[in-house]
């Protein structure tokens, strides 16, 4: 395993950094939840003259070709940046399509995908889509990110048929408001817009040329573990930044109050668990692209560790802000409401936990 990052890797996480700084910046991202502004447009654009958009798309269909730890490179920007923009999903679906779909259907999408001209959301992982006794998709999911703008939605959908439980289709529907009930509704992160519930109401789609088979829908759904925690990593360094940054810049007693040691051993405690998680998530991410048979495991233990480390410090860095960490005028918040959700989205930590314990179980 690399346990750093290679030179072109290190260009591409300061590409991103840069970028991100200069086209989401907090006063920006504040007007966009109040409906002041609407910037994710020229943001997801810059996002696909960098390359990011493209990066789990091949070369040949105007991607960069590169893979899911670059791609976590981007995430982990983007989510310290409290960005809303649908990147994670949109590179899962990038994924599958490179994957399973035909020539025509990849020329179809993926250059699109790459050149940030649509967005898609996914659905069905987990909780598979199935279909009823006259071959109609149903299936119902909430909240799904990206639900009100998405170009293309991806159902993966259980493969009853076959008998074979580790066997899946994934279809793809372009008219989504046509074909499914789409409910937008808001969430308490008011940083992010568009998440819903879609309910499949009978709605058929394309199916991609090539069959998911059990392999991978585990890596779609250690895509989707994994891309969630290093965007919650990203959310975790920065504000544990927020915290110390607070502490040695507020005088109590005529001193900051981080030499006190309430508030220094809270620090130190949070450094320990957030570079903890950091090597979880990045183990996963590279488990992804060159360990396939481990990053389920990688990831969902990434996942569920993000699930209670991003939030213990969002949470304790309004403790040590104190009074005003409460206000809206401060960025804390913001954080913690951005973590909440994330939370909930890929499924909840629940799912991560229990493959967890059902993987120790038979370890015994």
């Amino acid at each position: 395993m690399q346990f750093s990052f290679t030179e072109d890797q290190q260009m591409i996480r300061d590409t991103a950094e840069s970028l991100v700084a200069r086209s989401c910046q907090m006063t920006e991202v504040r007007a966009f939840g109040d409906g002041q502004s609407d910037f994710v447009d020229a943001l997801w654009q810059d996002l696909a003259k960098a390359g990011f958009n493209g990066a789990l798309v091949a070369e040949s269909h105007g991607g960069s070709g590169l893979g899911m730890l670059e791609a976590g490179i981007a995430l982990e920007a983007l989510g310290g940046a409290l960005a809303p923009v649908p990147f994670l999903s949109t590179t899962a679906v990038a994924d599958l399509i490179g994957r399973l779909g035909s020539d025509e259907q990849k020329s179809r999408y993926l250059s699109k995908i790459a050149a940030g001209q649509i967005s898609a959301a996914i659905v069905g992982c987990p909780d598979p889509a199935h279909r009823d006794e006259n071959g109609a998709l149903r299936g119902q999911w909430a909240p799904v990110a990206n639900a009100e703008s998405a170009d293309l939605l991806l159902v993966v959908v259980a493969d009853t048929a076959t008998g074979d439980a580790d066997s899946y289709s994934v279809n793809v529907i372009e008219d989504i408001k046509d074909s499914c009930t789409v409910e937008t509704f808001d969430t308490m992160d008011r940083t992010r817009r568009g998440f819903g519930a879609i309910t499949l109401t009978g709605a058929a789609g394309v199916p991609l040329a090539g069959s998911l088979d059990g392999d991978g829908y585990a890596r779609l759904g250690a895509i989707l573990a994994a891309g969630s925690a290093v965007e919650m990593l990203g959310g975790a360094v920065q504000v544990l930044e927020m915290a110390k940054t607070y502490a040695m810049e507020r005088v109590q007693f005529g001193r900051p109050i981080g030499a006190f040691q309430a508030i220094k051993h809270m620090l130190a405690d949070q450094l320990v668990a957030l570079e903890g998680l950091r090597s979880l998530v990045w183990a996963a991410l590279w488990a992804i692209d060159n360990a396939p048979e481990e990053a389920p495991l990688a990831a969902a233990t990434a996942k569920a560790v993000a699930d209670q480390v991003a939030l213990q410090l969002a949470g304790e860095n309004i403790q040590i802000h104190g009074g005003i960490g409460f206000t809206a005028d401060i960025d804390a918040h913001l954080y913690v409401k951005r973590v909440q959700l994330d939370r909930l989205v890929w499924g909840p930590p629940g799912i991560h936990t229990d493959f967890l314990e059902a993987h120790l179980e038979e370890m015994a």
